[in-house]
């Protein structure tokens, strides 16, 4: 028998349930059936309070309808009687072709119903990712774009939608041979093509965008240039221009795309999501920066989050405490090579806290790599200063090094090898090196033969044994021998490395970029006056500094000479510099100067003859608020407490603020006037007019010591600590100077001899054995620091060298286990910490300028390295006050950083 078509004659009503007039239906149901029929569905079709229903609950109703009929057909025919009296059984039980016909349109509400269920969940997953903007594309699903979570993850359906309308659409149609007016030319010819990979991690995903707001302000090319407003210079495409000897414009026949490059997976962090979201909609509004570059992509490492590591108080114990940094660097430069995301020469690794500081920075850039080519990277070492109080002790793989932020060729083989040897290394203690640093080491392993050290607890198992590494040396030497005529490794002057040194802008030189530096206003003639008071003992020392003092740049409006009582003043100091200077007369002992001195400017600074003023005088200031900028040394046991002299002045210190922690030179301090002479007389009231009951509070301390080693009057640290107390400390900027360094703004010329002035005849004589030591020449032995031109420094027998960008002098670097040209000691920066064995005497008590003329030893100095990048980012991220993103500038050591690595 022939099945009829369920489907045949029948009809749906408006809401979807179906309509009367079916076949699928008995024709036997009466009125008031369906009278009760339209009554329960109304019923269903309302909600509790009377009104009608949601569509869901009009769907499920109709749902339901074909059963509830079924169910009324059978109350109905199993309670009717015929006119015989015969209970009349049910067409639906007597024909099961009916029964058929009623499940199959069961079935078909159920696919009907799942259907739309389906669809429902596709525009809420729609809605939940997209924004309601719509579908993602298609290629999101295709390579390369596949291979990171960035574009299967981001909520922004629309940003996806603005990179396949200008960018991936385009760049198909131009392969196809279609171009349309006005479209990048994505196919052009080139002779270089560069990837410019801005890294980040999840702690600096948030800030990410704010780091390319110096790219509007210097536009990386002049087609940007034109684009904000700039008008357009014949000269500029002049090929007879230069930059050091580089063409200057290249962009015309290079091109080089952006690539933003997360150390984790975006699928896992939504901030860096978003980041990206905001950085490709600025670059597809078009114009500005965006006209320098072809095309922008998100890629990323996949390191897990438990392995992206960057923790610097862990170096000298945990081998994979820089992992992260250095598995994003492997990574990125395996992404590059592989042409995965295009051809590219090499990578340009350019951290946030690379900072272009003039227009045309990528023209320029790009023409350097030209005229450098062939090499494996370029980049720049280290140019700061803040290293040379200990430049000595430095380890000439650490010198050498290029820093991470550098350009990388992923073609040149000795590259390669390097990544390769890196990867190799990840699982051993060798990945406790960053990798820019470690791959220096193996260059000068291999050219110079000196095989690196590592930290001892880094050299231990899990057993406590140590770790014997393999000999690499051959390898290494190998590499050199094939590579070191071409000089793989090569400098360029666009790029400067400051490693977190704090500048002023008369500290740029001819650079494009700077990385590590944090900027900060010079002192301000109009808005500042300033005092040099100069303690003077009865040599009469100061005739020295005064007659130098006109030489110098610096910002003293007056001068203050603190004469004991029995020493005359001079009446010609007119004749020694134009700057007014008075002489002083002391009613307090010279410890007391500080106190004494009778300021009539709002702000001084405090100095012994012993010194002359350096040849900068390097104030800074904040540009916002114009707050002075301090430095100061953590008061940790490496930095002051195993010094007892720095352990007594910080002591000292705690009285006026508990717990304080920053120890600042009395003379790098830049004293506020009125806050001083609050500051002293809080100081008297708790110590005695002279000082006579500063260490009464600790006479248990007394019996038990000789002599307590301690300064014996107020101390530069003393009044941090009040300012800190008074809730004034905001009236300055303090900074690590073991993170950024500091410059001294004082020199020390006679160190022999303010030692000689504070002995006794009798104590003088025993030194010196009647040698005529007192004949000799003034400027003291083993300081280049005390050179202060380039002709005195190069010609110093110590084999000084000048430092022209800071017009510094400094030690010359030692080779490895070299003897340095001064002895090491044991001194604190600030003052000597042991007694010496003889009567009390007039002696100068003020601190010495200058940081340690060696460095803290081994280790030490590896944590010093290190730390500079530690807490950089996070302290001054958001400091209104700073010229740029404080993410992008930082200084003690060079750069081992998740920046530099």
């Amino acid at each position: 028998m022939k099945r009829s078509d369920p489907y045949e004659d029948v009809t749906w009503d408006e809401n979807g349930v179906l309509d009367g007039g079916s076949a699928l239906f008995d024709d036997d149901i009466d009125s008031s059936s369906s009278n009760k029929d339209s009554q329960k569905k109304e019923k269903d079709f309302k909600s509790s309070d009377g009104k009608s229903g949601s569509p869901i609950r009009s769907l499920f109703s109709w749902f339901k309808s074909s059963w509830r009929r079924r169910g009324n057909s059978h109350s109905t025919t199993e309670g009717k009687s015929d006119k015989g009296g015969k209970n009349e059984t049910s067409k639906e039980e007597e024909d099961p072709e009916i029964r058929n016909r009623n499940r199959l349109i069961y079935l078909n509400k159920v696919l009907v119903l799942l259907i739309i269920i389906a669809s429902a969940f596709t525009l809420f997953m729609r809605l939940s990712l997209g924004g309601g903007d719509g579908e993602r594309p298609s290629y999101v699903f295709e390579h390369p774009y596949i291979s990171c979570s960035y574009y299967t993850s981001t909520k922004s359906i629309s940003t996806l939608q603005k990179v396949g309308k200008f960018q991936v659409q385009p760049k198909k149609e131009q392969l196809a041979g279609k171009k349309a007016d006005g479209e990048k030319d994505f196919t052009r010819e080139t002779q270089t093509r560069l990837a410019i990979l801005r890294p980040f991690c999840a702690f600096d995903a948030g800030p990410l965008p704010t780091t390319f707001d110096c790219w509007q302000n210097f536009p990386p090319c002049r087609a940007a240039a034109y684009e904000l407003g700039e008008e357009l210079d014949p000269s500029w495409y002049d090929e007879e221009r230069y930059f050091d000897d580089v063409g200057s414009h290249m962009l015309r026949n290079a091109k080089a795309d952006v690539f933003l490059f997360y150390s984790q997976t975006f699928s896992e962090n939504e901030v860096a999501i978003n980041s990206v979201d905001k950085i490709l909609d600025q670059f597809f509004e078009g114009g500005g920066w965006a006209q320098c570059f072809d095309s922008i992509y998100a890629i990323e490492a996949n390191i897990p989050a438990e392995l992206d590591n960057y923790i610097p108080p862990a170096q000298e114990e945990l081998y994979n405490w820089v992992n992260g940094p250095n598995r994003q660097f492997e990574a990125g430069f395996r992404i590059i090579q592989s042409g995965e995301w295009g051809d590219y020469d090499g990578f340009y690794l350019m951290e946030g806290d690379s900072t272009p500081i003039k227009s045309y920075w990528l023209d320029t850039l790009l023409s350097e790599i030209e005229v450098n080519r062939p090499f494996a990277i370029m980049g720049a070492k280290y140019n700061g200063d803040k290293w040379d109080n200990f430049y000595e002790q430095i380890p000439i793989p650490l010198l050498d090094h290029t820093n991470g932020n550098g350009i990388y060729n992923t073609s040149h083989p000795l590259l390669d090898r390097l990544v390769g040897q890196l990867e190799v290394e990840a699982p051993c203690p060798y990945n406790s090196i960053p990798y820019d640093y470690r791959m220096s080491q193996m260059w000068i392993e291999g050219t110079m033969g000196i095989v690196p050290t590592l930290a001892p607890k880094i050299m231990l198992n899990d057993e406590g044994e140590n770790i014997t590494l393999s000999n690499n040396t051959e390898m290494f030497t190998k590499w050199g021998d094939l590579w070191k005529g071409e000089h793989p490794f090569k400098e360029t002057p666009v790029i400067h490395n400051y490693a977190a040194t704090n500048l002023i802008p008369r500290h740029l030189g001819p650079e494009y970029i700077i990385h590590g530096a944090k900027l900060y206003a010079p002192w301000d003639p109009i808005r500042t006056e300033i005092t040099l008071v100069v303690s003077e003992w009865f040599f009469d020392r100061s005739t020295s500094l005064l007659s130098h003092l006109d030489e110098k740049d610096h910002p003293f409006s007056e001068v203050i000479i603190m004469l004991p009582p029995n020493v005359e003043a001079h009446d010609d100091y007119n004749n020694m510099t134009i700057v007014p200077t008075r002489a002083q007369h002391r009613a307090a002992p010279d410890v007391m100067d500080m106190c004494e001195a009778d300021v009539k400017t709002e702000w001084f600074m405090l100095t012994n003859s012993y010194h002359h003023v350096a040849n900068h005088v390097d104030l800074m200031f904040t540009p916002g608020k114009y707050q002075p900028v301090v430095p100061f040394t953590p008061a940790t046991f490496p930095f002051c407490f195993k010094f007892p002299y720095c352990k007594e002045t910080v002591n000292l210190a705690q009285r006026f603020n508990p717990g304080h922690s920053k120890v600042v030179l009395d003379f790098d301090m830049l004293y506020h006037t009125e806050t001083r002479n609050s500051f002293c007389a809080e100081w008297r009231k708790m110590n005695g007019e002279e000082g006579e009951d500063l260490y009464t509070y600790q006479k248990h301390r007394v019996l038990r010591r000789k002599k307590i080693i301690g300064p014996s009057g107020p101390t530069g640290t003393s009044y941090t600590a009040y300012l800190f107390g008074q809730g004034k400390d905001k009236m300055y900027k303090l900074v690590d100077r073991s993170l950024y360094g500091a410059r001294a703004p004082f020199i020390k010329i006679y160190a022999k001899e303010e030692k000689l002035d504070g002995m006794s005849e009798e104590e003088l004589a025993r030194q010196t054995g009647d040698s005529g030591m007192m004949g000799m020449d003034n400027n003291t032995d083993c300081n280049c620091f005390a050179f202060e031109t380039e002709s005195a420094c190069n010609g110093s027998p110590l084999g000084c060298i000048w430092r022209p960008l800071f017009e510094s002098c400094h030690p010359p670097e030692m080779v490895d286990g070299g003897a340095p040209i001064c002895p090491e000691t044991t001194a604190p920066t600030f003052s000597p910490t042991e007694a010496i064995d003889m009567p009390d005497t007039e002696e100068p008590t003020a601190s010495p300028t200058l940081s340690p003329t060696s460095s803290p030893g081994g280790g030490l100095f590896r944590y010093l390295y290190i730390r500079e990048h530690e807490n950089a980012v996070q302290n001054d991220m958001n400091d209104d006050d700073e010229f740029q993103d404080e993410s992008a500038i930082v200084a003690m050591p060079p750069t081992i950083d998740k920046t530099s690595s």
